[in-house]
Formats: structure tokens, C-alpha cells, sequence
């Protein structure tokens, strides 16, 4: 089944014209459920009730109101919010490019892939290939369903995508969560918690690696239902977590359990191997010359020499 354009555009840069089509790049799977009456198991419908009347309301007789502070409201008409709403002009006007790592991933939102037509697949190549070689993304303005969007056009796959993506004020401060700051660390713990992180670093991120196994489980316990089997298997225990006090101690636990602790420590041991043998072999020597030192026993054997001599 070819794919469905939900919205359509034209990028222009400079003085170039690009028509594009915008296609949902992402579709949630997520379970969701209905609610039922469970005596006859039919699907309830939601009423829309006014506690003031103490009665059931009739869409026909709702407005929309926005609350200035608690309790007090502005209402609006159909008429007055569309001149309101921004007007689709189609286009998706660049207004500056900038490297794609400049962009924190916080402020995306949803997700496109953009096509292009025929006549403009030639002038659409370029635009990717131009941006792929420059490492470079464009910020625009598009507007869709009569709202005003921020995007972020970037290279993908060989073609283009557009992110929809939150303003500013949108995103919400840090400033009031506690994110360790004042917590010390110590080199030795940071040097184990790099080498842990090294051990787990894949050269490229696979996506198919990861399912959403909740779901998977839910469905299966759905068609067994259908196929008359009642039995429900449940998913996997969740593991005690026991409260983390020697943070170097799990550190060194994580990295024996993927067996990288013994060569390291083996490496560590090779130096303190090679100091300790040298009060050995001092010992040794002062031991051969009578509990005298190294130093005391070479000058004693010359004195002895020269007085032969």
C-alpha cells in the first residue's frame, strides 16, 4: 500500500523552490485498551456532564474557553479563533543552517519524512547531498493544521526528514532538580566507570535489537485468550536491587561479570609485583654479606682484596 502524504510543502532557500510531500515517519504501538461494562462486556460511552445543572450536556451547547487564572475564563468562538490560527502557505522557508550536534535532542518532537516530486527530484538531491557533505541541518518555519511549527530539516538515508520541534519556553528547567552536582568522585572510580562504558560501546546503534516486550507479551496473551486458553505467563520478576554503598565495589563487580575485571587487575599487579621484589632481592644480598648493606659488602670485599694484594 503506497504511503499517504499528510501534509505538503515547498522548501525554498536562496531563490530555490523545492515541492515536497511530508509522510509520518514514526506510528506509536503502544497497547491500549478500552473500557467495558463488564456484565455484558459492551463498551461504554463517555457523557459530558455539567455539575452546576447536575445534568447531561449536549455538545451543540459547549464553547471553548481559556483559563486566565483559576476559576476565571475568556471564551471563543469557531470564527474568532481561525482568524487567529496562522494561514497554509505551504512553505518551509530556511532561515539558517547549523551542525546537527548543535541541536539538543530535548527539543524534537515529531517525526517526517519528506518526498519530493518528479520535477523537483533533481533540485531535492542536491539540497541532501549539499547538506550530508556540509554536515549541516536547516531551522525553518512550517505551518501545518493551522499552526505555526518550528522544524529542523536534516539528511537521512540519502534522502531528507523533518522534525517538528518545542520552542523554548516549552522546555522545561533543570534548575529545580537535583543532578548530583555537589557529589564527588574519585579518579580511580572514574577511570572504572570509563572502562565499564568502553566494554559496553557498540560501533553503530541497532535498532532491532530492542522490542517492546510488554506489548509482545500482552498480544499473545490476547490471541491465547481468543484460542480459548485462559493461562496468563507473566512477565519476568523484577530483580531486588539491593542499596549501592562501596560505589568502586560495583564498579569492579559490573566489570568481572563481563569478564574484563582479571586482565586489568593483572596488569595493575605486574608493577606492585615488580616493587615488592626489589626489597627481596636487597634483603638477599644484605643476607650474603652478613646483615650488612649492598653497598657495605661491595666495600668490605675490595678492603679484603686490596689487603691481599
Amino acid at each position: 500500500m503506497a504511503a499517504r502524504p499528510v501534509a505538503a510543502g515547498s522548501i525554498s532557500f536562496g531563490l530555490v523552490s523545492i515541492p515536497v510531500k511530508l509522510y509520518t515517519a514514526t506510528r506509536p504501538k503502544s497497547v491500549s485498551f478500552n473500557l467495558l461494562h463488564a456484565k455484558d462486556k459492551s463498551r461504554i460511552q463517555q457523557k459530558i456532564y455539567c455539575p452546576v445543572d447536575d445534568a447531561i450536556v449536549d455538545r451543540s451547547e459547549l464553547v471553548r474557553g481559556y483559563q486566565i487564572e483559576k476559576g476565571t475564563y475568556v471564551t471563543f468562538t469557531d470564527e474568532e479563533l481561525e482568524k487567529l490560527e496562522a494561514h497554509e502557505d505551504h512553505a518551509l522557508a530556511i532561515s539558517e543552517f547549523v551542525p546537527l550536534e548543535q541541536v539538543d535532542p530535548v527539543y524534537f518532537e515529531n517525526s517526517y519524512h519528506l518526498g519530493c516530486s518528479p520535477e523537483s527530484a533533481r533540485a531535492y538531491k542536491l539540497l541532501a547531498s549539499a547538506m550530508t557533505e556540509s554536515k549541516r541541518v536547516a531551522l525553518a518555519h512550517f505551518t501545518m493544521r493551522n499552526k505555526e511549527h518550528l522544524v529542523i530539516i536534516r539528511p537521512y538515508d540519502g534522502g531528507l526528514m523533518l522534525h517538528t520541534m518545542y520552542y523554548q519556553d516549552e522546555i522545561v528547567s533543570e534548575a529545580d532538580v537535583d543532578r548530583g552536582q555537589n557529589a564527588k568522585t574519585s579518579d580511580k572510580e572514574l577511570e572504572l566507570a570509563q572502562r565499564l562504558i568502553d566494554d559496553l560501546t557498540e560501533k553503530k546503534f541497532d535498532p532491532s535489537k530492542y522490542h517492546d516486550e510488554f506489548r509482545e507479551r500482552v498480544l499473545e496473551a490476547a490471541h491465547r485468550k481468543v484460542a480459548g486458553e485462559e493461562t496468563i505467563v507473566s512477565g519476568p520478576s523484577e530483580q531486588p536491587r539491593g542499596k549501592v554503598i562501596d560505589l568502586m565495589s560495583a564498579l569492579k563487580a559490573s566489570l568481572e561479570k563481563r569478564g574484563t575485571a582479571e586482565k586489568s587487575e593483572k596488569e595493575e599487579e605486574a608493577p606492585a609485583a615488580e616493587e615488592a621484589e626489589e626489597p627481596k632481592q636487597a634483603a638477599a644480598a644484605s643476607s650474603r654479606s652478613g646483615g650488612r648493606s649492598t653497598g657495605e659488602a661491595r666495600s668490605h670485599a675490595s678492603s679484603k682484596t686490596r689487603k691481599r694484594k
